[in-house]
């Protein structure tokens, strides 16, 4: 499982598209906003030249910046894959070892201590039910002996 998870490689869902502006579009778009007509070697322009320098080392650190989150992801996902793959085996060897020393002789055992019980519980569920019959009866035959003396004395 962690060997398969380790060799996958996820690749970044979302690949920004950039779009550097040409002095020309940035003169357009400069034109179209202001009115103001601005030439190739004019110095605002040089602000487009930085912009897009500026946009390029953006890039470029936010591709670096995936890359090193990607690849401690990964680490991160192959050591808990681990981890969960050893804690699997201990279970599985654990189980195992309880199987084989559980032979048929135990399980005879806990069955027939199961059948013992249930023997004893039915004894004991005789007797309270006995017992609860007999307190009954001694409870009538007291009210009805409280009822007698109430009627002569009265």
């Amino acid at each position: 499982m962690s060997a398969a998870a380790a060799q996958t490689r996820v690749e970044p869902v979302i690949d920004e598209q950039w779009h550097q502006m040409t002095i020309e579009e940035a003169i357009d778009i400069a034109h179209r906003n202001t009115g103001i007509s601005y030439q190739k070697d004019d110095p605002v322009m040089a602000v487009v030249a930085i912009l897009n320098g500026f946009g390029e080392k953006l890039k470029l650190l936010l591709e670096d910046e995936r890359k090193r989150v990607s690849t401690q992801f990964s680490n991160d996902v192959s050591g808990v894959n681990e981890a969960i793959d050893r804690k699997v085996e201990d279970v599985a060897s654990t189980i195992h070892k309880l199987a084989g020393t559980l032979g048929n002789e135990s399980i005879q055992t806990i069955v027939s201590a199961v059948a013992q019980h249930a023997v004893e519980s039915d004894k004991i569920r005789r007797a309270i039910r006995w017992n609860f019959a007999a307190c009954s009866a001694l409870a009538v035959f007291n009210w009805l002996a409280v009822a007698a003396f109430y009627l002569l004395l009265k």
